[in-house]
């Protein structure tokens, strides 16, 4: 089993995939999936992404910000309370500080309302890791986003929407107004110097905004910010479907994996902050320790997570797949057209299933009058050299005996009419190792001959002298065993080669006609319509052929490609 074919069938339509003016352009496939209940892709819409703990040296730089920020808060409540005369609070907040809670001491982020646009500005890369598979062949792509700045889109992806940062803070006892030192620390790791709660209790904060001794304080606020170097492996599988007649390809995205390291940029000008415990005071202080939470490494893994985890979905996956194989039919039907079927093509030992029937596409394309294969428009749509007619050069027919006379008859100029009356039925090829093998038969679709003409030369062997004549042939029900090879990697580099091209004429079939001024028609009908002539003439065209067969293949080679490019063009 080899991959040959589908690595073939990839390589001709990635080129289509990442041409903008192609109707296959990646973009253009991507932007109008939408799930079953609704989502597009583009822009991607998420109620709410949990990003989780944001720990390490950032989130503890963060956490300790949005304490003191906190602490700020209070002392303002704490000025409030006393102008107010309030009971319930210390002398004096000298005794006291802030810290992030040590049970709970890193700050939470959640992405609410999220739209990420975009990501329809998509190329594809090679396909790679190819392996078979019961039905068909598995493997990677790799699809790199923000790849187009052109066409609308802009090479970076975008996610706004609001979030919400959360952070656990405690009032602890500060004797002699020892300075916190866990929490400059900058400790990365659940830190064990952090202090208990205060227990002494100031319940007459809490009208003024304070949970005394430990608060959840939140901050929220609008964002934006974009993304670049964003790459997805996405497995994929192509197999077949179906049976008989009715099989198809299918393709299935198994998988939508983030391979790389995005780089996440925020736009500080687009954040905003807000909260109950936020003022003009500490905003400042809350926006930064913001910014931190966005900037932390486990904030930019979480978000490759969700991302991934969005896009890789099960219903993003099927539309994926839905539309994948719906462009893989179009090409197939654009390039082959849209003939019946066989029942099931024979192949050499160890070919699977989806090789067999992309095979029997090509044998269906050969017998369908509409597509671009179907032998009489290849014939016509030939022309350098033209295969229809087909000019051979000289056929020399030997020495003769008219009359009793030796008489040499050369054919010269020959012209075969009628090639374009061939088909090739679908049970007359064949999948074989070197290619295809595959049996020309003329005359069968309008019931129109082959006819040769040429100009003779019948020389008189003993004197030299020559009359000139003119010769008319008809063969009826002529066919040809082709034998066909395939290189190239894609469509736009396919070569044809002829392994060989063996003409099978019934000599009962074929009348020499031939008239040359000085001699008897009849005489002469009778000398060149023998056995031994026709196997002559016969074997005059398969030489005169095998002379042309490199030009032929040629000529093959440059239609297939005109053909195969113009369907996909659409």
């Amino acid at each position: 089993m080899t991959s040959a074919l589908v690595d073939f069938v990839y390589a001709t339509l990635r080129k289509r995939v990442d041409d903008p003016d192609s109707r296959y352009w990646l973009p253009k496939t991507l932007e109008p999936i939408r799930t079953p209940d609704g989502r597009a892709l583009s822009p991607l819409a998420v109620d709410s992404w949990a990003l989780g703990e944001l720990s390490g040296d950032t989130g503890t730089t963060a956490a300790d910000s949005i304490a003191v920020a906190w602490w700020n808060f209070v002392g303002h409540a704490y000025d409030l309370a006393s102008r107010d005369g309030a009971s319930g609070i210390p002398e004096s907040l000298d005794d006291f500080d802030s810290q992030r809670d040590r049970d709970d001491q890193f700050p939470a982020l959640t992405l609410l309302s999220v739209t990420v646009a975009g990501l329809p500005n998509a190329s594809a890369g090679d396909l790679r890791d190819v392996v078979a598979t019961e039905n068909g062949y598995r493997g990677t792509a790799r699809i790199t986003a923000a790849a187009y700045d052109s066409h609308g889109y802009q090479p970076r992806i975008t996610v706004e929407g609001s979030y919400r940062l959360v952070q656990h803070v405690v009032v602890i006892d500060d004797p002699e107004g020892e300075e916190s030192a866990a929490r400059d620390s900058g400790a990365a790791a659940l830190d064990e110097t952090l202090k208990p709660p205060t227990e002494v209790p100031a319940e007459g904060l809490r009208k003024y905004g304070v949970d005394w001794p430990s608060q959840t304080i939140e901050g929220s606020g609008s964002f934006l910010f974009t993304i670049e170097n964003l790459v997805f492996d996405v497995l994929l599988s192509v197999e077949t479907a179906g049976s008989g007649s009715g099989r198809t390809a299918k393709t299935t995205v198994e998988s939508v994996t983030v391979v790389s390291t995005p780089v996440y940029a925020l736009d500080q000008d687009r954040l905003t902050i807000d909260g109950d415990t936020i003022t003009d005071l500490n905003r400042k202080a809350w926006k930064g320790a913001a910014v931190l939470a966005f900037d932390s490494p486990d904030a930019a893994e979480a978000l490759t997570a969700r991302l991934s985890d969005a896009i890789g979905a099960d219903d993003f996956r099927a539309q994926f797949s839905g539309a994948v194989t719906d462009q893989l039919a179009t090409a197939l039907d654009g390039a082959l057209g849209t003939g019946t079927l066989p029942e099931g093509g024979r192949a050499p030992s160890g070919d699977g299933p989806l090789d067999v029937y992309l095979f029997d596409r090509v044998r269906a394309a050969l017998d369908d009058p509409g597509s671009g294969f179907y032998p009489p428009t290849v014939v016509r749509s030939s022309d350098d050299p033209p295969l229809d007619p087909l000019s051979i050069d000289t056929i020399d027919l030997g020495d003769h005996h008219v009359m009793g006379v030796p008489v040499n008859f050369t054919l010269n100029d020959v012209t075969i009419n009628g090639v374009a009356d061939v088909s090739v039925p679908a049970e007359d090829a064949v999948l074989v190792a070197e290619g295809v093998d595959a049996t020309l038969r003329f005359g069968r679709i309008s019931g129109t001959p082959i006819t040769v003409d040429a100009s003779v030369v019948a020389t008189f062997v003993n004197s030299g002298d020559h009359l000139d004549g003119t010769m008319t042939t008809t063969v009826s029900q002529a066919s040809a065993a082709l034998g066909l090879t395939f290189s190239g990697p894609d469509a736009d580099n396919l070569t044809l080669g002829l392994r060989s091209l063996t003409v099978d004429i019934d000599p009962d079939r074929l009348d020499i006609g031939v008239h040359v001024e000085g001699l008897p028609d009849q005489a002469v009908h009778s000398v060149l319509n023998t056995s031994d002539i026709k196997n002559g003439f016969i074997q005059g065209v398969q030489d005169g052929i095998g002379l042309r067969q490199d030009e032929i293949a040629g000529a093959l080679t440059d239609n297939a490609r005109k053909v195969i490019a113009r369907q996909l063009a659409g």
